[in-house]
Protein backbone atom coordinates (compact mmCIF):
# COMPACT_ATOMS: atom_id res chain seq x y z
CA UNK A 1 0.00 0.00 0.00
CA UNK A 2 2.48 2.47 1.11
CA UNK A 3 4.73 1.35 -2.53
CA UNK A 4 1.21 2.63 -4.22
CA UNK A 5 1.55 5.71 -2.10
CA UNK A 6 4.89 6.19 -3.50
CA UNK A 7 4.24 5.65 -6.88
CA UNK A 8 1.55 7.71 -7.22
CA UNK A 9 3.32 10.73 -5.35
CA UNK A 10 5.51 10.47 -8.59
CA UNK A 11 3.12 10.40 -11.29
CA UNK A 12 1.52 13.55 -9.62
CA UNK A 13 5.14 14.92 -9.67
CA UNK A 14 5.83 14.12 -13.27
CA UNK A 15 2.64 15.92 -14.40
CA UNK A 16 3.14 18.92 -12.22
CA UNK A 17 6.75 18.66 -13.78
CA UNK A 18 5.37 18.25 -17.66
CA UNK A 19 2.55 20.73 -16.82
CA UNK A 20 5.49 23.43 -15.98
CA UNK A 21 7.50 22.19 -18.86
CA UNK A 22 4.68 22.73 -21.19
CA UNK A 23 3.09 26.40 -19.96
CA UNK A 24 7.16 27.58 -19.72
CA UNK A 25 7.08 26.48 -23.81
CA UNK A 26 4.04 28.11 -24.46
CA UNK A 27 4.92 31.49 -22.66
CA UNK A 28 8.70 31.23 -24.67
CA UNK A 29 6.42 31.09 -27.87
CA UNK A 30 3.96 33.94 -26.84
CA UNK A 31 7.19 35.81 -26.65
CA UNK A 32 9.10 35.00 -29.77
CA UNK A 33 5.96 35.75 -31.95
CA UNK A 34 5.35 38.62 -33.69
CA UNK A 35 3.18 41.63 -32.14
CA UNK A 36 0.26 41.68 -34.42
CA UNK A 37 -0.23 44.80 -36.41
CA UNK A 38 -1.73 47.59 -34.64
CA UNK A 39 -4.89 48.40 -36.26
CA UNK A 40 -5.33 51.77 -37.35
CA UNK A 41 -7.20 54.29 -35.31
CA UNK A 42 -9.92 55.68 -37.66
CA UNK A 43 -9.70 59.53 -38.18
CA UNK A 44 -12.96 61.04 -37.96
CA UNK A 45 -13.29 62.98 -41.83
CA UNK A 46 -14.96 66.24 -41.41
CA UNK A 47 -17.18 67.31 -43.99
CA UNK A 48 -15.91 70.62 -45.51
CA UNK A 49 -18.06 73.89 -45.21
CA UNK A 50 -18.87 75.81 -47.86
CA UNK A 51 -16.92 78.79 -48.25
CA UNK A 52 -18.20 82.09 -50.23
CA UNK A 53 -15.87 82.36 -53.36
CA UNK A 54 -14.99 86.20 -52.85
CA UNK A 55 -15.30 88.09 -56.10
CA UNK A 56 -12.56 90.90 -56.03
CA UNK A 57 -13.31 92.44 -59.03
CA UNK A 58 -17.19 92.62 -59.51
CA UNK A 59 -18.53 93.44 -62.74
CA UNK A 60 -20.57 96.90 -62.91
CA UNK A 61 -24.71 96.68 -63.37
CA UNK A 62 -25.29 98.38 -66.49
CA UNK A 63 -27.84 100.97 -65.57
CA UNK A 64 -30.88 101.01 -66.91
CA UNK A 65 -32.43 104.20 -68.12
CA UNK A 66 -35.88 104.15 -67.49
CA UNK A 67 -38.28 107.08 -69.20
CA UNK A 68 -40.01 109.34 -66.58
CA UNK A 69 -43.88 108.66 -67.45
CA UNK A 70 -44.47 112.34 -66.89
CA UNK A 71 -42.54 113.68 -69.56
CA UNK A 72 -42.69 111.67 -72.08
CA UNK A 73 -40.79 112.82 -75.16
CA UNK A 74 -43.01 114.35 -78.06
CA UNK A 75 -42.27 114.71 -81.62
CA UNK A 76 -41.90 118.13 -82.67
CA UNK A 77 -44.62 119.32 -84.57
CA UNK A 78 -44.04 120.66 -88.37
CA UNK A 79 -45.28 124.42 -87.53
CA UNK A 80 -45.59 126.45 -90.97
CA UNK A 81 -45.19 129.67 -91.36
CA UNK A 82 -47.90 131.03 -92.93
CA UNK A 83 -48.53 134.26 -94.37
CA UNK A 84 -45.40 135.27 -94.86
CA UNK A 85 -44.14 138.56 -97.26
CA UNK A 86 -42.64 141.03 -98.58
CA UNK A 87 -39.11 141.72 -96.58
CA UNK A 88 -39.37 145.18 -94.65
CA UNK A 89 -35.66 144.85 -92.96
CA UNK A 90 -32.24 143.61 -94.47
CA UNK A 91 -29.81 145.33 -91.68
CA UNK A 92 -26.06 143.94 -92.06
CA UNK A 93 -25.32 146.15 -89.27
CA UNK A 94 -23.14 148.49 -91.78
CA UNK A 95 -25.28 151.32 -91.06
CA UNK A 96 -24.12 153.03 -87.61
CA UNK A 97 -26.81 155.46 -87.43
CA UNK A 98 -29.60 152.63 -87.21
CA UNK A 99 -28.14 151.58 -83.65
CA UNK A 100 -27.53 152.78 -80.36
CA UNK A 101 -24.33 152.38 -79.14
CA UNK A 102 -23.53 153.24 -75.26
CA UNK A 103 -20.04 153.08 -74.09
CA UNK A 104 -18.96 153.04 -70.45
CA UNK A 105 -16.38 151.08 -68.47
CA UNK A 106 -18.85 148.66 -67.54
CA UNK A 107 -19.49 147.62 -71.12
CA UNK A 108 -19.90 148.92 -74.29
CA UNK A 109 -21.68 148.32 -77.80
CA UNK A 110 -19.41 148.92 -80.76
CA UNK A 111 -20.21 147.85 -84.67
CA UNK A 112 -17.96 145.06 -86.39
CA UNK A 113 -17.41 143.47 -89.33
CA UNK A 114 -21.44 142.64 -90.72
CA UNK A 115 -22.32 142.55 -86.42
CA UNK A 116 -23.13 144.46 -83.84
CA UNK A 117 -21.39 143.63 -80.77
CA UNK A 118 -22.12 143.65 -77.03
CA UNK A 119 -19.41 143.47 -74.23
CA UNK A 120 -19.52 143.50 -70.91
CA UNK A 121 -16.88 144.09 -68.80
CA UNK A 122 -18.57 143.42 -64.79
CA UNK A 123 -20.63 141.21 -63.01
CA UNK A 124 -24.40 141.60 -62.89
CA UNK A 125 -24.27 144.26 -65.65
CA UNK A 126 -27.13 145.05 -68.51
CA UNK A 127 -26.29 146.59 -71.57
CA UNK A 128 -29.05 147.32 -74.29
CA UNK A 129 -29.00 148.76 -78.10
CA UNK A 130 -31.85 150.43 -79.21
CA UNK A 131 -32.55 150.73 -83.25
CA UNK A 132 -34.18 152.72 -85.84
CA UNK A 133 -36.33 149.91 -86.45
CA UNK A 134 -40.04 149.77 -85.94
CA UNK A 135 -41.65 145.74 -85.74
CA UNK A 136 -45.50 145.88 -86.90
CA UNK A 137 -48.31 143.68 -85.18
CA UNK A 138 -47.51 141.30 -87.36
CA UNK A 139 -44.16 140.03 -88.36
CA UNK A 140 -41.21 137.07 -89.20
CA UNK A 141 -37.73 137.77 -88.09
CA UNK A 142 -34.97 136.19 -87.93
CA UNK A 143 -31.40 137.47 -86.78
CA UNK A 144 -27.84 135.04 -85.56
CA UNK A 145 -26.30 135.44 -82.38
CA UNK A 146 -23.23 134.28 -81.66
CA UNK A 147 -21.71 134.16 -78.43
CA UNK A 148 -17.91 134.05 -77.69
CA UNK A 149 -17.54 134.45 -74.20
CA UNK A 150 -20.38 133.81 -71.74
CA UNK A 151 -21.27 131.68 -68.24
CA UNK A 152 -24.43 129.40 -68.19
CA UNK A 153 -26.74 132.21 -66.67
CA UNK A 154 -25.75 135.08 -68.72
CA UNK A 155 -28.56 136.23 -70.69
CA UNK A 156 -28.64 137.94 -74.00
CA UNK A 157 -31.85 138.58 -76.78
CA UNK A 158 -34.10 140.84 -78.38
CA UNK A 159 -36.40 143.40 -76.96
CA UNK A 160 -39.06 144.20 -79.71
CA UNK A 161 -42.53 146.70 -79.98
CA UNK A 162 -40.51 148.47 -77.35
CA UNK A 163 -42.62 151.81 -77.05
CA UNK A 164 -40.51 153.33 -73.80
CA UNK A 165 -37.71 151.78 -71.53
CA UNK A 166 -40.11 150.31 -69.44
CA UNK A 167 -43.20 148.95 -71.82
CA UNK A 168 -41.65 145.97 -74.17
CA UNK A 169 -41.44 142.78 -75.00
CA UNK A 170 -38.42 140.73 -74.16
CA UNK A 171 -37.10 137.28 -75.46
CA UNK A 172 -34.47 136.28 -73.22
CA UNK A 173 -31.91 133.27 -74.13
CA UNK A 174 -29.39 132.08 -71.89
CA UNK A 175 -25.61 130.29 -71.99
CA UNK A 176 -27.36 127.08 -70.90
CA UNK A 177 -29.47 127.07 -73.78
CA UNK A 178 -32.33 128.21 -72.33
CA UNK A 179 -35.10 131.01 -73.71
CA UNK A 180 -37.70 133.12 -71.90
CA UNK A 181 -40.35 135.27 -72.77
CA UNK A 182 -41.45 138.15 -70.86
CA UNK A 183 -43.65 141.82 -70.64
CA UNK A 184 -42.11 144.67 -69.49
CA UNK A 185 -44.92 147.14 -68.10
CA UNK A 186 -44.86 149.48 -64.94
CA UNK A 187 -41.09 148.48 -64.00
CA UNK A 188 -42.22 145.09 -63.41
CA UNK A 189 -41.30 142.14 -65.25
CA UNK A 190 -44.28 139.65 -65.96
CA UNK A 191 -43.42 136.46 -67.58
CA UNK A 192 -45.14 135.60 -70.43
CA UNK A 193 -42.81 131.44 -71.13
CA UNK A 194 -40.53 130.60 -68.27
CA UNK A 195 -37.28 129.15 -68.74
CA UNK A 196 -37.19 125.90 -71.11
CA UNK A 197 -34.45 124.44 -72.75
CA UNK A 198 -34.23 124.96 -76.15
CA UNK A 199 -33.86 121.79 -78.41
CA UNK A 200 -31.53 122.07 -81.65
CA UNK A 201 -29.51 124.47 -79.99
CA UNK A 202 -25.53 124.95 -79.46
CA UNK A 203 -25.21 126.18 -75.76
CA UNK A 204 -22.37 128.08 -73.80
CA UNK A 205 -19.42 129.53 -75.97
CA UNK A 206 -18.31 129.87 -79.01
CA UNK A 207 -21.47 128.74 -80.56
CA UNK A 208 -23.75 130.38 -83.28
CA UNK A 209 -27.42 130.73 -83.88
CA UNK A 210 -29.88 131.39 -85.72
CA UNK A 211 -33.34 132.54 -84.39
CA UNK A 212 -36.86 133.11 -85.47
CA UNK A 213 -40.08 135.26 -84.39
CA UNK A 214 -43.52 134.79 -85.73
CA UNK A 215 -46.19 137.07 -84.88
CA UNK A 216 -49.20 136.48 -86.10
CA UNK A 217 -52.73 137.74 -84.70
CA UNK A 218 -51.88 137.38 -81.29
CA UNK A 219 -49.43 134.66 -81.02
CA UNK A 220 -46.06 134.21 -80.74
CA UNK A 221 -43.97 131.46 -81.63
CA UNK A 222 -40.07 130.98 -81.13
CA UNK A 223 -37.54 128.95 -83.83
CA UNK A 224 -34.26 127.88 -83.02
CA UNK A 225 -31.95 126.79 -85.78
CA UNK A 226 -35.47 126.47 -87.80
CA UNK A 227 -36.59 124.38 -84.79
CA UNK A 228 -40.06 125.08 -83.31
CA UNK A 229 -39.93 125.40 -79.73
CA UNK A 230 -43.08 127.09 -78.47
CA UNK A 231 -46.34 129.10 -79.14
CA UNK A 232 -47.69 131.34 -76.50
CA UNK A 233 -50.21 134.39 -76.90
CA UNK A 234 -48.87 138.14 -76.75
CA UNK A 235 -50.62 141.73 -77.65
CA UNK A 236 -52.57 142.44 -80.91
CA UNK A 237 -52.25 145.03 -82.78
CA UNK A 238 -49.28 146.13 -81.03
CA UNK A 239 -46.28 148.45 -82.75
CA UNK A 240 -42.91 149.42 -81.18
CA UNK A 241 -38.96 149.86 -81.90
CA UNK A 242 -36.70 147.00 -81.92
CA UNK A 243 -33.41 146.51 -79.43
CA UNK A 244 -30.85 144.29 -78.54
CA UNK A 245 -29.96 142.93 -75.06
CA UNK A 246 -27.32 141.55 -72.95
CA UNK A 247 -26.41 140.58 -69.24
CA UNK A 248 -24.21 139.25 -67.55
CA UNK A 249 -25.26 137.38 -64.46
CA UNK A 250 -22.73 134.43 -63.32
CA UNK A 251 -19.61 135.65 -65.11
CA UNK A 252 -17.77 139.01 -64.77
CA UNK A 253 -17.27 139.27 -68.90
CA UNK A 254 -19.73 138.58 -71.51
CA UNK A 255 -19.51 139.07 -75.41
CA UNK A 256 -22.12 138.24 -78.01
CA UNK A 257 -22.60 139.36 -81.27
CA UNK A 258 -25.85 140.00 -83.54
CA UNK A 259 -25.63 139.55 -87.29
CA UNK A 260 -28.17 138.89 -90.43
CA UNK A 261 -31.08 140.92 -89.11
CA UNK A 262 -34.21 140.16 -91.74
CA UNK A 263 -37.84 141.16 -90.87
CA UNK A 264 -40.71 140.35 -93.08
CA UNK A 265 -44.54 141.08 -93.24
CA UNK A 266 -47.31 138.58 -92.17
CA UNK A 267 -50.66 138.74 -93.85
Amino acid sequence: MRKFFQKTSRIKAVLVVLILFTVTILSACNILQPAQPIAPTATPTQTPTATATIDWFPSSPTPTLALNPTSTLQPTPAVHREGIGQQLIDDDFSDASLWTTPQSPLGNVAFGTQNLTLAIARENTPLVSVSQHVLPGNFYLEITLQTTLCQPEDQFGLIFWRESEGDYYRLLMNCAGQYRLELAQGGQHIVVYDWDFATSIQPGAPANNRFGLYVRQGDFLLFVNDTFQFQKRVAQDRIGNLGLFAKTVSGSAMTVRFSELQVFTVE
